[in-house]
């Protein structure tokens, strides 16, 4: 009975804490939402990683600190410390959550838009050759803006290879053997075969924890594994349509993944920060092959027949991606001198 009242006590301060902070930041609440609609835009884009962003805007410690003090409660209930753990978690993820999943439904729809379901594992020469023709409305589909888009998102993650190397306090030989090894493992899921993706439950589960465990790695994309595995558009498309069934097993994949992979990260970090940041920089390095703007074709891993979205020399207009790519990158830069500087003041105030 005991024990029952000290973790009813320690949920109703939970409470009162989430309330009070709210109630206290609501700047720092805005902030933390904007950073969710950065890094949800960025998931929606194949090859860019939600890590990557998080990374950059200074909160990606933080966040694997949260997600892991929300797995300590489900691990061990009866602890009144994983329940003030708990409350730091929340005040950070219930906004930066928001953010996210807004961003997601908004730009899924709009940078891909209405793709139709009879293309998931078709094989016909002549349906994949009108969709080519006839590619859907969404902006890294179209042939005329996907590679503004990906240029600009190309840009972006090139000025940013560097941030995770520039937080090692120390320096070895592995570190660049780590930086390659990552490298090659992001370019190969980024240039690997797709394939046709499957909506029955361990599917669904599988690809749930697979996405959340790679999109909370800088450098390699949670849509760009879902590409891979066939299971980027019928997710999206469930989403929009509201399929609960396919999201609810989707969503239970997801909750897997943070309950296994996010304790796991969280001590690699804190064991062997140095190397797991040069890897980290490695897969950051490697995506940058998924970003490349002139490709053969910008329909997402579909159909197998068209294969994957292989890089091409630059064709056409040049100009327009070029400009896109140093928006990005400006972009980028501004936003980590900015998060830098907040930093740094809030640690000499």
């Amino acid at each position: 009975m005991a024990g029952d009242e000290t973790r009813e006590d320690a949920r109703d301060q939970v409470r009162e804490d989430l309330v009070a902070a709210a109630g206290r930041s609501p700047e720092r609440a805005w902030r933390t939402v904007i950073c969710g609609l950065a890094m949800g835009t960025a998931d929606a884009v194949p090859g860019v990683s939600g890590g990557t962003i998080a990374l950059i805007l200074g909160i990606y410690d933080r966040l694997i600190g949260s997600l892991a003090d929300v797995v300590a409660v489900l691990r061990h209930p009866a602890d009144a410390a994983t329940w003030r753990g708990l409350r730091r978690a929340l005040v950070f993820l219930v906004p930066l959550g928001g953010g996210v999943i807004s961003a997601l439904w908004l730009a899924t729809k709009a940078l891909v838009g209405e793709i139709p379901k009879q293309a998931v594992g078709e094989q016909g020469r002549a349906y994949a050759e009108r969709l080519l023709a006839t590619p859907p409305d969404g902006w890294i589909v179209r042939p005329d803006t996907a590679p503004i888009v990906f240029a600009f998102f190309f840009g972006l993650v090139l000025m940013s290879v560097g941030e995770p190397w520039r937080t090692r306090k120390s320096s070895s030989r592995m570190d660049y053997v780590l930086v390659l090894i990552g490298a090659g493992l992001a370019a190969g899921l980024g240039l690997g075969p797709p394939a046709a993706g499957s909506l029955t439950a361990p599917a669904l589960v599988g690809a749930g924890a697979v996405a959340i465990s790679v999109m909370l790695l800088p450098g390699v994309s949670g849509s760009l594994a879902l590409l891979v595995l066939g299971m980027y558009q019928p997710v999206s498309g469930a989403v929009h349509d509201r399929e609960i069934g396919i999201l609810a097993w989707f969503a239970l994949g997801m909750g897997l993944g943070v309950a296994t992979f996010v304790p796991f990260l969280r001590w690699v970090l804190a064991r062997w920060h140095d190397r797991t940041m040069a890897f980290l920089s490695g897969l950051m390095a490697g995506s940058l092959a998924a970003l490349w703007p002139w490709k053969a074709h910008f329909l997402p891993k579909m159909i197998p027949w068209l294969g994957p979205m292989s890089p091409e020399a630059p064709s056409g207009t040049w100009w327009e991606p070029l400009i896109a790519a140093v928006a990005g990158g400006a972009l980028i830069t501004l936003v980590g001198r900015t998060a830098r500087k907040r930093a740094q003041a809030a640690l000499s105030s």
